[in-house]
């Protein structure tokens, strides 16, 4: 029996042989295959895949399928037990040979063997996949690869989990949508908050090592970077199995079901919640407050909370609350304030003075290779701000580009 009769052999990567693709790779073939050429380009496009794409592509299948070996190792951060591993172990040696066989026959391919896409993308984890796949003299029983590719899930899951560092809550098919262009933005890129990033850092390591940790409420001025900070969370700790998950507020409703949808994973997920702020007569808060803390159903280990306001209490306060006309006024006041006090961190990010504003502005301009004397840059800054009103991030992104522009 051949590379290709044996995969017949195969026990958890099984669904694999109903890939059309690979049951087109099983029949090698020496006369030119455009249909499936083609659909191996539309592919490698779709996906940024670049290199021997025949090989790229089942290593991609392996990474995408969910079997009970890769659901078993996701949701328990890699462990599983020793009858899986053994069984495992045998498909790996089988997929080995098989990809051993398509790397010889495509590894000069004038179309397909050095394709490059129009967009590389970053394929996450493909060193494990490779070294556990593709290097035919490593570990002959493959019970190491089976180590390997345990960490491999654990880390990265796999299907959307290995694509995305962030998600949206689809609330019409009530699923998760892929976010294919998250944020770039790390903590280096946010000048300034040293204070504000380091607890942010702090919690967010805390619960991803299963100790205890805090929803968290950056609050403060507009354009000082909040939304920036919950970015930059998602980028830094993507590789350590965290997740960010984005829900609008037309779907606060539907947040139990958000939270019994992320459940299913092994994953840690941040649930974000961004511009939070309610008006008085609004009452999509009390559902909000009720799943943060206080209702019957429990949130999830493996989900927290983050939330950006320009207001510290959340929900809307005016002078009539403190006109004494509602017999137990106390009572309503508890009500607006009891929303921020289910976010054990609140973190306040402030304006900027102007001296602040000017390194901030010097530092995105040398690190952008902006040529411009430091004076000019600070007189430009002045005049930005006067017809911008205010000192924050934003405002010098927006200064900086305008002069890169120039």
């Amino acid at each position: 029996m051949n590379c290709y009769a044996n995969l017949n052999n195969l026990v958890i990567y099984r669904n694999l042989l109903e890939d059309p693709i690979i049951q087109e790779l099983r029949r090698p073939k020496e006369i030119f295959n455009a249909e499936l050429y083609g659909k191996l380009v539309a592919t490698a496009e779709e996906h940024g895949l670049m290199g021997i794409i025949p090989v790229e592509y089942v290593l991609h299948a392996i990474s995408h399928q969910e079997n009970i070996f890769s659901l078993v190792a996701e949701k328990n951060s890699g462990k599983v037990g020793e009858g899986l591993k053994k069984t495992v172990a045998q498909d790996i040696v089988i997929l080995r040979a098989f990809l051993e066989d398509v790397f010889a026959r495509f590894k000069n391919h004038s179309l397909l063997g050095n394709y490059k896409p129009t967009a590389i993308r970053i394929f996450n984890g493909r060193n494990i996949l490779e070294k556990c796949f593709m290097d035919f003299r490593y570990d002959p029983s493959g019970k190491e690869a089976v180590k390997l590719m345990c960490e491999y899930y654990g880390k990265y899951g796999y299907g959307i989990m290995a694509d995305n560092v962030a998600f949206n809550w689809d609330g019409e098919k009530q699923c998760l949508a892929g976010i294919k262009n998250y944020s770039i933005m790390t903590f280096n890129d946010i000048y300034g908050y040293d204070t504000q990033k380091a607890e942010l850092m702090r919690n967010t390591q805390a619960f991803l090592h299963d100790k205890p940790a805090n929803n968290v409420l950056l609050f403060g001025d507009r354009g000082t970077g909040k939304s920036s900070s919950i970015k930059a969370v998602g980028n830094e700790y993507y590789a350590d199995g965290l997740r960010m998950v984005q829900v609008s507020r037309e779907y606060f409703v539907q947040l139990p079901k958000v939270m019994q949808a992320l459940s299913k994973w092994g994953k840690k997920f941040i649930i974000v919640l961004d511009d939070l702020s309610f008006e008085e007569f609004e009452v999509e808060y009390k559902v909000l407050k009720s799943i943060l803390d206080g209702g019957l159903e429990v949130k999830p280990h493996n989900v927290l909370f983050y939330a950006t306001s320009n207001r510290r209490n959340i929900i809307k306060e005016v002078w009539q609350d403190q006109d004494q006309s509602e017999l137990h006024n106390i009572d309503s006041a508890n009500e607006k304030v009891s929303m921020a006090d289910r976010f054990g961190i609140k973190l306040y990010y402030d304006s900027m003075n102007q001296n602040e504003y000017f390194s901030l502005l010097r530092g995105i301009a040398n690190s952008e290779r902006l040529d411009i004397a430091q004076s000019e840059l600070e007189a430009a800054a002045v005049k930005w701000e006067m017809s911008h009103t205010g000192r924050n991030g934003r405002m010098a992104r927006q200064l900086i580009d305008y002069l890169h522009g120039k």
